[in-house]
């Protein structure tokens, strides 16, 4: 897989994200976790993690509100503000 530098503005990127709890702050939130230059490397690591939730999900090791999404970077695009995404989240 090729991971970029996810602030480089200057090339089309897809980020991984993953919404889990965060024991430092006590709540859920969204993590970024990888950055890549092709959208298939984000899906197949999106896949990756959906399957490991599913099967701790299974063991009832998961929490029903963990989640993983990807989004895309246009090149020289602002950063977003909060609430706008163009996320794709898979339950």
């Amino acid at each position: 897989m090729a991971e970029v530098d996810p602030a480089d503005t200057s090339i089309m990127s897809y980020t991984v994200r993953h919404h889990k709890f965060d024991p430092v702050t006590n709540h859920f939130r969204w993590f970024d976790l990888k950055t890549f230059d092709t959208e298939n490397e984000m899906v197949q690591l999106m896949n990756e993690i959906f399957e490991d939730i599913e099967q701790r999900r299974i063991l009832g090791k998961a929490s029903a509100k963990e989640q993983v999404a990807g989004s895309h970077n246009e090149p020289n695009s602002q950063p977003r503000t909060r609430g706008e995404s163009d996320y794709s989240i898979i339950k």
